[in-house]
């Protein structure tokens, strides 16, 4: 049987924009309970004025992800506003720079490190440190991306950001899965956001990847939902 998501405490990041933004306001809409983030504080002023439910519903804060030690802070108070939380989704990324592997910055590298790998591994510690670990259940899923799936040419850098992290993740599932708590991750292919550059409707639309999240976030009590992959009809890049 499916879990209900209305009551349950979720923690966003990345909210400000594309999937994270839609995933706020469908998790509102459904009576969910909802603390999220972004880097900008005009972006996140936008959203609160595009919402219409009351600060029992949710909590916000703006600040800068690669400031690892406001994670923790950000966690903290979301449990006094909020409860416990039962649903982290690490949604904020970033693809800043393309270049072949001998031709990579190393600054650009490195702020896609921070941003893709350390950032969530800060969100998902604090979590589950914090609330998960003491309730004994959560769930925490990680939107990845395909790339972690198979080899591109000047993407490397991003690649990289995203594989480490989701290396991490998996042995993380093993080990948190002995306190109930699950970690699922998903692998979207391409999607059409204001992540990219040039508009891309052939690839997937924005709510087509909040609802594959909204799947991960009912999964029964008894079963874990490790992986997911969502690709745009016209990818290839698979097995």
């Amino acid at each position: 049987m499916m879990e209900s998501i209305k009551n349950k405490h979720f923690v966003v990041s990345g909210a400000t924009s594309g999937i994270g933004k839609h995933l706020v306001k469908s998790l509102l809409k459904r009576g969910a309970k909802v603390s999220f983030c972004g880097r900008s504080s005009d972006k996140l002023k936008q959203l609160i004025a595009e919402l219409s439910f009351g600060n029992e519903q949710m909590y916000y804060q703006a600040f800068d992800i690669t400031e690892f030690s406001q994670i923790g802070g950000f966690v903290s108070s979301a449990i006094a506003q909020l409860g416990e939380i039962d649903v982290l989704v690490n949604n904020a990324g970033v693809n800043s720079a393309r270049a072949a592997v001998n031709a990579i910055n190393i600054e650009d590298l490195n702020w896609m490190l921070k941003v893709n790998f350390l950032a969530p591994f800060t969100f998902m510690k604090e979590a589950y440190n914090q609330s998960m670990l003491v309730q004994q259940r959560g769930l925490v899923i990680n939107v990845m991306s395909t790339v972690c799936l198979f080899s591109n040419p000047n993407i490397a850098a991003y690649t990289a950001s995203k594989s480490g992290f989701d290396s991490l993740a998996k042995v993380f599932r093993k080990e948190a899965r002995e306190q109930g708590v699950k970690v699922s991750s998903i692998y979207p292919g391409g999607v059409d956001t204001p992540f990219r550059e040039a508009e891309k409707p052939e690839y997937l639309a924005v709510n087509d990847v909040v609802e594959a999240i909204l799947t991960l976030a009912q999964q029964s009590a008894n079963s874990s939902i490790d992986e997911l992959v969502i690709r745009p009809m016209i990818e290839r890049n698979f097995s």
